[in-house]
């Protein structure tokens, strides 16, 4: 029997594959696994969401509508009826008016040796002003610090290929594989005999290594990125620096950005290293550490549960304002454009 032409006329047409269908079915145990996966973290979130709300009634309740009516998980009361109601710290924030007019503490730290000469600190009241401008220097400028430091080091040690680099690039390697105990002491007399610790400068020039697991996550970035962007720069009469800043780190911003806001978020929260550090000049982190301890010597009218839990949630507002306008960002995908290598 002859086979069959097809006629000119006829295009050839490919299969249809039905819509709306995948190629690869799910077995019942990657239901299974999935579904799990996924109460988990439902549970997660609904638990990370749930201490949040909790943290916000709590603080527009009264001491007494928590200690007297045991009202710990419910609404505040608001009934004129109750003598124990909460009222004034609901509609009046009377929490956060106390929390602005009485956080403050006295910041002492031991006396210690510069080199031979004994240096002393005198007790120093600081106020929740004086707490919010430290955090802000040290989380603010201490995030851009590890954020821009890193990409820089990764440029030089990607894009230029000489024997200093493969050191760099060997010796961060070493130091993610190596666990380092026990170097605040060293640190600290470090700091303390060249007359730069417990001040703000002293913390920030910590932050300039450059190393560090966001090193590697520029290193791969630039590592992606083609050497045609420098030879082109180089032909329009670019230097080292222009190519640097107004090209290579523009396709880096959206990391770079990334890495910022982080950074701000762990700055922003840690209060072991300020305590370290910076004892006279304490963050808002440290403060609230301080007045959550329950050998806490601040003032009495914050020694109540509503009134750190108000704290806390001062303490963690920023924090949120920051997720909620860079989430974007944060959770989305980053796209690299341009030629390939």
């Amino acid at each position: 029997m002859p086979a069959k032409i097809a006629m000119p006329n006829q295009a050839y047409r490919s299969p249809k594959r039905k819509k709306g269908r995948s190629a690869r079915r799910m077995s019942a145990s990657d239901w299974v696994f999935y579904s799990i996966l996924f109460l988990i973290l439902l549970f997660f979130a609904l638990l990370i969401v749930g201490m949040l709300v909790w943290g916000l009634l709590t603080s527009f309740k009264s001491s007494d509508d928590v200690n007297y009516s045991n009202n710990l998980l419910g609404w505040p009361s608001l009934s004129k009826s109750d003598p124990y109601n909460s009222r004034e710290e609901f509609f009046h924030w009377a929490n956060y008016q106390n929390i602005f007019k009485h956080f403050a503490f006295d910041s002492l730290t031991a006396p210690f040796y510069q080199g031979s000469r004994l240096i002393n600190h005198e007790a120093t009241n600081v106020g929740i002003g004086a707490m919010l401008f430290n955090t802000i220097v040290y989380a603010g400028v201490g995030a851009l610090i590890l954020a821009i430091t890193p990409a820089i080091t990764a440029y030089l040690t990607c894009k230029y290929d000489f024997f200093l680099s493969k050191v760099v690039f060997f010796v961060f390697t070493l130091m993610m594989c190596i666990p380092i105990v026990g170097a605040f002491p060293s640190e600290i007399t470090f700091l303390r005999n060249i007359g730069i610790y417990d001040n703000l400068l002293g913390m920030l020039l910590r932050f300039f290594s450059g190393a560090g697991t966001y090193y590697f996550v520029y290193y791969s970035f630039f590592k992606g990125q083609s050497d045609t962007y420098r030879e082109a720069a180089e032909i329009d009469g670019a230097g080292n620096f222009a190519i640097l800043f107004r090209v290579y780190f523009p396709m880096a911003a959206k990391i770079i950005l990334t890495v910022y806001v982080i950074q701000f978020v762990a700055l922003w929260n840690d209060f072991t290293t300020p305590m370290l550090y910076m004892p006279t000049h304490p963050t808002l982190a440290y403060g609230v550490y301080e007045l959550t301890k329950s050998s806490s010597k601040m003032s009495r009218e914050l020694q109540s549960v509503p009134a750190r839990i108000t704290a806390c949630m001062i303490l963690a507002l920023p924090i949120l304002v920051v997720f909620a306008v860079f989430h974007k960002k944060l959770m989305g995908n980053i796209e690299l454009g341009g030629i390939k290598g």
